[in-house]
Parts: C-alpha cells; sequence; structure tokens
C-alpha cells in the first residue's frame, strides 16, 4: 500500500548535507501513483516580493520574499496558501491548503484580492512515482540514515517563519509525532 504524503511536510535530516536538500522543509502538493510534487518551504530566494513584482509594474503592498520551490522548473510561478480564498486555477490540497497559479495572479494580489496566509514560489520539487516513498522508508538505492522525517504542518510552520528556524520546528514536530505514536 502506497503511503499519502499529500499534505505532509518533509524534514531533511541532520546528515543531509552540502545540496539543496540540506535543512530543507518541503510541503507535499501531490502524491500519487503518478508520481509526487511539493515546494521546498525554507528556500528564500535573493528576491524580496517588492523586488520581483516591480519588474512586472505591480506592488503588493506587502513585505516578503519570493521563495526557490524547488530545482524543478525554476520559471513556475505558484502560491501556496490558505484554503478559504481560490483563484481560476486553484488546487485544493486539503481543508487548510491550496495551491493556486495563473497568468493574472499577482495583479489579483496586488488589487488585495489575496489569502489570510500565503507566500509566493518560483520552481518546485517532483519525484517519479514511488521514488519519494523510497526516500522517506530510506529503501534501496536510499538509506535510512538519510530518510525524510515527516510532520504535519500548521500556519506557522509553513507561513509564519522560514530559514534554518522552519527546518528546527520541523525536526522539533516530527520527533514529537513520532515520540506521540509510539506511546498512544
Amino acid at each position: 500500500m502506497m503511503m499519502n504524503f499529500t499534505g505532509k511536510l518533509l524534514i531533511a535530516p541532520p546528515g543531509i548535507k552540502g545540496s539543496f536538500w540540506q535543512k530543507s522543509v518541503l510541503f507535499i502538493t501531490e502524491n500519487h501513483q503518478r508520481g509526487s510534487m511539493g515546494l521546498a518551504l525554507n528556500k528564500s530566494s535573493k528576491s524580496t516580493l517588492a523586488d520581483f513584482t516591480q519588474q512586472f509594474n505591480i506592488d503588493l503592498g506587502v513585505e516578503g520574499m519570493v521563495y526557490v520551490g524547488g530545482p524543478v522548473n525554476p520559471k513556475a510561478l505558484t502560491i501556496l496558501h490558505s484554503s478559504e480564498w481560490s483563484c481560476q486555477n486553484t488546487m485544493r490540497i486539503n481543508e487548510f491548503y491550496s495551491l493556486s497559479s495563473h497568468n493574472q495572479l499577482l495583479q489579483q494580489l496586488a488589487l488585495g484580492d489575496r489569502p489570510k496566509f500565503w507566500r509566493v514560489f518560483l520552481g518546485l520539487c517532483a519525484w517519479n512515482p514511488g521514488q519519494l516513498e523510497s526516500e522517506v522508508k530510506g529503501t534501496h538505492p536510499h538509506q535510512h540514515n538519510s530518510s525524510w522525517l515527516v510532520a504535519t504542518p500548521s500556519y506557522k510552520s509553513v507561513f509564519s517563519i522560514d530559514g534554518n528556524d522552519q527546518w528546527t520546528l520541523g525536526i522539533e514536530s516530527s520527533s514529537q509525532e513520532f515520540v506521540h505514536s509510539i506511546f498512544s
């Protein structure tokens, strides 16, 4: 039976060094028999939202960064957001989170039509069928000591912090959930 990681966080273990994946926190947006996709939550680009949207003559009127969602399709613009909002091209991940992308997305956000919680990404992460499950389980060719940790996201862990703080919170959440699963 296939594990379903849709809507979950995957946290890189401390042993992962020297690559994009080091101290990564991923939000899995799709996980099915055709493969998996997700976004790296804590990989901030060097571009602020203001700098990024200025190239399109758009002012969002909010502070923040554009995040590198992953190494695949680095020009693909998406927003991960709370599910109370949607636009013409929104994929509902679960009751709490959705993913949106369309040509007029930045203009819509600039007009104040936006979700309560959101983050802008360029690029994404992708896995072939069965690859993500193998990485989490640590089965060949992957190793158990470098397998992803799994945690349930909260709005705080997804939208309110980033960088190493987000990774540390992910490690703590995964550890607490693991301990709870043993003793309950």
